[in-house]
């Protein structure tokens, strides 16, 4: 049975949808032997020489994980895959532990530019080679197809700077589509913004990155953010690890992690509209779309005939006319259940605001393009690397 150092982080969501990846596929396998060593984890101690110690002492097969201030030339003299995930720097003798993260910052530029913004920026840690690299991706993709620029804050110890952060918010132009390097990143946003009245999203609209559930749904607003297929990763870095190990091969593989989608919560849940009175409407129905909504009550307290109204609705919110775009609300709400709960699907269909369920698959097959159950099945095989 293989025998693993496991250097992780075992706070954050990603890397445990990391390791029930990779759990996955060395079961496949007749599984494999954890030595966790998460204590040793830093950022500035120099513990290369600790774990090199204790990888001898234990005889391990691999190392994994985030390994920071490696010594390069005694790491390569145990023989063995080491895979690495590091925040500073690139090591080309090892195999890494990586992401399209470019692609991350150009996906999320397609998200807002799609909602027809006019700034953007972007906040992430000073000298992280992903954070810098979601930023690149996001910036020449909104200067490709916006034409504009990109304002951008780099933090490098948040506590000692909030106060700049604070300045900073306040002097983007509103509303904007703003970027966080990852959740961690975007909750702090949220924070600053609540204590000093910066409206999310309807001055600030904010994404961020990893889909890290708790917290995401702990912020205020409830966070979106783009999902990341943490298990596949994790199944097919334990596919490579394994192969390398019984062939006593080693070679610089660079396994990325992908992209699944944006998980729309309310920190995004707007469109930048210029009619008041649609934007009134508008932010009636986002607060209150899971309840039941009777359009002619809706419209009622706006001095405008229905036809007017749902004209001037359909050119500010194209394609949707204010039918359909409650009804896109709630399958979003209802996709976001199926995926993430085991809610039985008439209950996810009523928390999302389908009182009538008689001709509910019909609606959701005509938007999707398959039923609820296919839905579900699909997203999990997708999750479970099937």
């Amino acid at each position: 049975m293989i025998k693993i150092l496991l250097l992780t982080d075992y706070s954050q969501e990603s890397e445990r949808r990391f390791l029930n990846g990779f759990v996955k596929y060395a079961d496949t396998q007749g599984g494999c032997i954890f030595y966790p060593m998460s204590h040793l984890i830093s950022q500035t101690k120099d513990n290369s020489k600790e774990i090199i110690k204790i990888a001898r002492k234990f005889k391990v097969d691999a190392i994994l994980g985030l390994w920071h201030n490696i010594n390069v030339e005694e790491a390569k003299k145990l023989e063995i895959p080491i895979f690495l995930r590091t925040y500073k720097k690139i090591y080309s003798d090892f195999p890494m532990l990586t992401g399209h993260y470019k692609e991350f910052g150009a996906f999320a530029a397609d998200f807002f530019i799609k909602q027809n913004f006019s700034n953007y920026a972007f906040i992430g840690m000073k000298d992280i080679l992903w954070s810098l690299s979601r930023y690149e991706g996001y910036s020449e993709q909104i200067a490709a197809i916006k034409k504009t620029v990109t304002h951008r804050y780099e933090v490098e110890d948040f506590q000692n700077e909030i106060a700049g952060i604070n300045q900073w918010l306040h002097s983007l132009p509103k509303p904007i589509a703003l970027l966080a390097c990852n959740d961690m990143m975007a909750r702090q946003v949220t924070e600053i913004c609540q204590m000093e009245g910066l409206r999310i999203p309807e001055d600030i609209s904010l994404l961020g990155v990893d889909n890290d559930e708790f917290m995401c749904n702990i912020s205020s607003p409830t966070l979106s953010s783009i999902k990341l297929n943490f298990e596949k990763h994790g199944y097919d870095i334990a596919k490579t690890l394994f192969k390398m190990v019984h062939e006593k091969n080693i070679w610089p593989a660079r396994i990325a992690v992908e992209a699944i989608g944006v998980v729309e919560r309310m920190s995004t849940k707007r469109k930048v509209i210029s009619d008041p009175y649609i934007h009134e409407i508008v932010d009636f129905i986002t607060r209150n779309y899971t309840q039941e909504i009777d359009i002619s009550k809706l419209t009622s307290f706006i001095p405008l005939s229905r036809r007017a109204i749902e004209m001037k609705f359909k050119k500010e919110m194209y394609p949707h006319t204010i039918t359909s775009y409650i009804t896109k609300l709630r399958l979003d709400h209802f996709c976001n259940l199926l995926e993430n709960s085991e809610l039985p699907i008439s209950t996810a269909a009523d928390m999302s605001g389908f009182i009538d369920n008689s001709n509910f698959s019909t609606i959701f097959k005509k938007y999707k393009g398959m039923t609820p159950t296919e839905y579900r099945r699909k997203f999990r095989l997708v999750n479970n690397n099937q």
